[in-house]
């Protein structure tokens, strides 16, 4: 099944201690790009989600946005700032002998929890506590993600299978043209040379020069071959799409054998005929080239 590489999923999970939310959205990009944006306090996990999108995608830029929220009600601890309260203790001591003030009982507990950020408390973390639903509500991201890009995936299998057989339409009829150039080329060749001689001193055209250099011609300006590759290319392009591997690097290469076929055909061409239709069969190859870069 063909994906698109432009895509989006987004999953909101809560754990016991954390509430995450993941988006990942995707775009083109020629090989598998993933760029996390999340809290510092969870960078740890990133290896892990990264192995994770990388199981489930081959190509596209990944920006991943990570949110974690702690829930309320955690457990705290007391945190002391022992280098500040000795700060306070010396201060005291320093403002009794500097103004020479009576001797002041020493500071108690009480007053050092008034004091400014000697006692502060923090939740307990631990950085592995709600990894595992991080990692859970990151896949269930992918999987939306992933079934995004496959539906977007579907129809351009079928716009590629559409415009696969209008090349090979267009292939066919330079099929059927092929052989009329170089019959025209023959009838051309004769007027002119029935007009160059004269047909009273030289007698009549020789039908034997007339073949030689039609065959010439039909040799030097033959598409056979490439019209054969064009073919089985088109043919190739549409089976791709029904594949369960990404197809996009593929598609990418048969369109770039196709337009070099094309362009072979281009300056082979002595019809106008067959002139315009190789600008119809490279603008489809275009229009089609277009699309697979859309394509994982």
């Amino acid at each position: 099944m063909l994906r698109s590489m432009t895509g989006y999923g987004q999953s909101i999970r809560s754990s016991e201690l954390y509430s995450f939310t993941v988006d990942m959205k995707s775009v083109n990009h020629r090989h598998l790009d993933i760029v996390f944006r999340m809290p510092r306090e969870w960078q740890h996990a990133e290896d892990r989600l990264r192995r994770l999108i990388q199981k489930g995608l081959h190509r596209g830029r990944i920006d991943v946005f990570v949110a974690a929220e702690r829930i309320a009600g955690r457990p705290r601890k007391a945190v002391i700032d022992w280098t500040l309260a000795e700060a306070y203790r010396d201060a005291g001591r320093q403002l009794t002998e500097r103004l020479q003030l009576p001797a002041a009982r020493a500071l108690s507990v009480k007053d050092f929890l008034a004091f400014p950020d000697v006692v502060r408390f923090e939740e307990e973390t631990d950085p592995e506590q709600g990894t595992e639903e991080l990692l859970a509500c990151a896949e269930e991201a992918l999987g939306r993600l992933i079934a995004m890009r496959e539906a977007e995936g579907r129809y351009l299998a079928e716009d590629i299978r559409r415009k696969s057989a209008g090349i090979s339409g267009i292939v066919g009829r330079m099929e059927q043209l092929a052989p009329v150039v170089v019959e025209e080329y023959r009838s051309r060749l004769q007027s002119k040379l029935e007009q160059w001689l004269d047909a009273e001193s030289a007698g009549a055209v020789d039908p034997g020069r007339i073949a030689m250099e039609a065959a010439v011609f039909a040799e030097r300006a033959g598409i056979d071959e490439e019209l054969t590759r064009l073919k089985s290319h088109a043919e190739q392009c549409a089976a791709l799409t029904g594949g369960e591997t990404p197809a996009g690097r593929k598609l990418d290469f048969l369109l770039q054998e196709m337009n070099r076929e094309a362009n072979t055909i281009g300056s082979k061409a002595n019809h106008l005929g067959l002139s315009n239709l190789v600008v119809e069969l490279k603008s489809e190859i275009e229009k089609l080239r277009e699309q697979a870069q859309n394509i994982e």
